[in-house]
């Protein structure tokens, strides 16, 4: 599958730098490529597959308009089955396109190698192809030259590739007499007659053609003279009496000669889920149904899912090696040198071998003939694995663009971590399936979100998109933004391009009750008609709730992995949970006036199957007041210890055992508010009365600090205001290691001014006025050395002068799609609906790109300035 790069091909095309060969054809070369932003840490869901024009066809005006077609009407289709264009360029010296990369053989290959597919591999081919056309033909565009070798079998399905002839219905030919464009064994009557005459129909009567030879081998109007054959397609019945009998009909009713008699796409798709439905168990139905989406195990025969298998391996040891595969060198002679030792013109230096140290690996042994294709790119694969070792810290020491994060104007943002070292370093993969954030940053609530491109959506660009309703709250993993909803579904929409992925359930009928999340009045008690939980993404989990039990699914895909209830008369989850990478910890609570309102516990789950591997009871209270409910919850993991939040203060528990390890009690009269770390430290914001005021009292915001694990006291800060006119609230939004970043907000909205405490001092040595005021501006957030808040115009940035504890002016970025201004309904004493009160964005911070979404439910997607 992946062949050497030669000397003569380009190392870079555009802005992707090229890996290896993928194959050839009449128009170019085909390259596996990464994109250059992404210098290591990347994997094959990185990898585009580059199509460069060659020089020759370059100079031809009609074959240049061709391949602009070529990008024009990929890019205008959507569909998991067929290769999604990433980007294009034709204006280039060297025109090229990039599309989707997906390991597998082509059909023809996989035919040739194992011969015909088996009935149930036949049926998924079909259908997986029928839903390709589908959407190709709604694009307004025809294929034009689907055969075998445009068809590659993914360990998801397959998938139409190769857009090389394709036209829309409102292009004009490129044909002319005697010259026809298309595969001759593959091609319809109607290419025959002329580029004028192809249609819909005409995919329809060439998939055909594929699946008969998927299904025998052989093609199905034979070979010989070019002329011989295009005379059968044209006016030969084709055999068929070797085909499967649930085929035959179906490749007979596709090859009619009159295009109008033929079955639609459309009608090919009902066909083929009723055939899978035929084959799986009793013919139920529930395989066809399944299968509206691509999913997992594509169920082809043993050797071919060994061969994706073995291609995604070699591919996998080609991204850890960061280097191209390039050609082998030739063994030195006595003439020349051993590789190290300085070398004639025409052969590899030292320095093109990567190395673990200081000393140059062996070059590897020639490979044995019969099996060259194979065994030269894995032992060159091998030759250079070695280089994926030093990944880790090499890596964890960048920025979100390959640039360091450390320097004296406090690129990290103060961060509590220290310098990473060789013991303690993340390789990519690890990063991956790490990544996760929400609106108050990573899993320890620190507020400071370290930025790595590993974690950045493969074929990211600046997007725009748009919910399905309101947003209540978000978070965001490499692959999903997924968002619980004001009508108390869950939205899931693809980190890269914004298109919606999946969703749970169904909005409630407004008939029936409550249809949105609204306060109630006097108490601001909130009201949900459906799920409340805030979801949790991570590594490719999504963590959602319905109908009251956890559920983990894939965050791409929304497929189902398992689901959770609390122990009868335990109560129900009542705070969002926290996702690691192989542990959820979910708060379980008892309601005042519930029919179980049984006290409060921590409760871990295995990632893998859902089997609980530890419960810790919090309070055994039978009968739990109304201003106890809410006060417990499981709110940071920080060093593989989970940090909850009690009435009676925090409670440490270790994330592995369940054991608790320490407690520690505030010194405020409203308890622990939030529970977050930063600057080595935990922290409790709860507020404090410390004597009269102007008006009868003054209010303090009190942050007690203490040490990590045992809870052992570190000192406090405060933020106090006496309240003159307006009650004020400050709220803790980011810790770095030596600042903290607190929003002053006036009516306890999170809006106002910024202020910058200095840890060391607990002084406030800024308070930095914000650009826009009003409930629209979100709480900002630490990201090497920025502060970075929006609001519903742009997202701001401001740089933080670690040395002379300053922030500088908020330097302000667009942010298309952005909502603008809007006024807030009048409150008329019924309560809240959530939906239409003003509320500021959250960011998502992932990969070196904010992912701002607003409240009414648009979201705009930008790299971090």
């Amino acid at each position: 599958m992946l062949g050497q790069l030669r000397e003569t091909s380009p190392r870079a095309v555009g802005p992707y730098v090229t890996l290896a060969r993928l194959g050839a054809g009449g128009m170019g070369e085909v390259f596996l490529a990464r994109p250059e932003r992404l210098v290591i840490g990347y994997g094959p869901a990185d990898l585009v597959a580059v199509k460069v024009i060659r020089n020759e066809v370059a100079r031809d005006a009609d074959y240049l308009r061709r391949f602009a077609r070529e990008a024009a009407v990929a890019a205008s289709v959507t569909s998991p089955y067929v290769a999604r264009l990433t980007d294009s360029e034709v204006a280039e010296e060297l025109p090229w396109l990039a599309t989707e990369f997906a390991v597998g053989p082509t059909l023809a290959q996989a035919v040739g190698r194992h011969g015909p597919l088996p009935l149930e591999a036949l049926a998924r081919l079909g259908d997986g192809m029928a839903r390709a056309l589908v959407a190709v033909h709604a694009a307004g565009a025809t294929h034009r030259d689907l055969k075998p070798a445009n068809v590659l079998l993914g360990a998801d399905g397959p998938r139409l590739i190769d857009f090389g002839v394709a036209r829309t219905r409102t292009a004009t030919t490129l044909t002319s007499t005697g010259r026809m464009v298309g595969t001759p064994a593959y091609m319809s009557p109607e290419h025959i007659a002329g580029g004028r005459h192809v249609v819909a129909a005409s995919d329809v009567f060439c998939l055909a053609s594929v699946l008969a030879y998927a299904a025998t081998g052989r093609d199905r109007f034979g070979d010989g003279p070019i002329a011989a054959v295009l005379f059968r397609v044209a006016d030969a019945d084709a055999r068929l009496d070797d085909l499967p009998t649930e085929l035959a009909q179906l490749v007979a009713e596709c090859l009619a000669k009159d295009p109008a008699s033929r079955p639609t796409a459309d009608d090919l798709v009902e066909r083929f889920a009723a055939l899978r439905a035929a084959l799986a168990d009793g013919g139920s139905g529930e395989q066809g149904k399944a299968d509206e989406g691509k999913s997992a195990g594509a169920g082809w025969p043993a050797p071919v899912a060994q061969d994706i298998a073995d291609g995604r391996r070699d591919v996998m040891a080609l991204c850890a090696t960061g280097a191209p595969l390039l050609p082998l060198p030739r063994t030195p002679t006595a003439q020349e040198p051993p590789v190290g030792q300085p070398l004639g013109a025409g052969t590899l230096a030292p320095h093109q071998f990567p190395t673990q140290g200081p000393t140059p690996p062996t070059p590897p042994a020639p490979a044995a003939p019969r099996r060259r294709g194979r065994l030269r790119a894995t032992a060159v694969i091998a030759a250079v694995a070695v280089a994926g070792a030093g990944v880790g810290a090499y890596l964890a020491l960048r920025g979100p663009d390959g640039e360091g994060s450390s320097g004296r104007d406090g690129s990290n943002g103060g961060a509590a971590a220290p310098a990473p070292t060789p013991s303690t370093t993340l390789t990519p993969a690890q990063l991956i399936a790490q990544a996760g954030v929400d609106g108050s940053g990573t899993v320890d609530r620190s507020g400071y979100v370290p930025q790595f491109p590993a974690q950045r959506a493969p074929g990211w660009k600046p997007w725009r998109g748009r919910l399905g309703a309101a947003r209540m709250n978000c978070a965001a993993d490499t692959r999903a933004i997924v968002c619980l909803l004001t009508n108390g579904t869950y939205e899931a929409v693809s980190t890269a391009d914004g298109r919606r992925l999946w969703k749970s359930g169904s909005p409630p009928d407004s008939e029936d009750g409550l249809s949105e999340a609204y306060l109630g009045p006097g108490s601001g008690t909130l009201f949900m008609p459906g799920d409340r939980l805030t979801p949790q993404v991570r590594g490719g989990h999504a963590l959602i709730a319905s109908d009251g039990e956890l559920q983990l699914r894939d965050s791409r895909t929304g497929g189902l992995e398992w689901r959770a209830r609390p122990p009868s008369g335990r109560g129900e989850f009542s705070a969002q949970p926290l996702l690691t990478a192989d542990t959820v910890v979910a708060t379980v609570e008892g309601k005042a006036l519930s029919d179980e309102p049984k006290g409060a516990s921590l409760r871990a789950y295995d990632i893998t199957d859902g089997s609980t591997r530890w419960d810790v009871t919090l309070d055994e209270s039978d009968q739990p007041s109304e201003a106890e409910e809410g006060r417990y919850a499981a709110e940071a993991l920080v060093g593989g210890v989970v940090y909850a939040r009690t009435p009676d203060g925090i409670v440490a528990v270790d994330v592995r055992k369940g054991d608790v390890i320490g407690r520690a009690s505030p010194t405020t009269a409203s308890g622990c508010r939030t529970v977050s770390s930063g600057g080595g430290t935990i922290q409790c914001d709860g507020t404090v009365t410390e004597g009269p005021g102007r008006q009868g009292e003054e209010v303090a915001v009190r942050v007690d600090r203490y040490a990590p694990r045992t809870l052992a006291p570190k000192g406090h800060y405060s933020y106090r205001l006496d309240q003159k006119t307006t009650p004020v609230d400050f709220k803790v939004t980011a810790t770095g290691r030596a600042y903290s970043i607190a929003r002053r907000s006036d009516d306890f909205n999170d809006t106002g001014d910024i202020v910058l405490t200095d840890l060391r001092t607990g002084k406030q040595t800024q308070t930095l006025k914000s650009p826009v005021n009003g409930p629209s501006v979100s709480a900002p957030l630490l990201v090497d050395g920025r502060a970075v808040f929006a609001d519903n115009h742009s997202l701001y940035v401001a740089r933080l002068d670690a040395e002379k504890g300053r922030l500088g002016k908020p330097r302000a970025a667009p942010l298309p799609g952005a909502p603008g201004d809007r006024s807030e309904p009048q409150d008329d004493g019924n309560g809240t609906v959530i939906r239409e009160q003003l509320r500021p964005p959250q960011i998502l911070m992932l990969g070196g790109v904010a992912h701002v979404v607003f409240d009414q439910g648009a979201i705009s997607s930008v790299r971090l300035p």
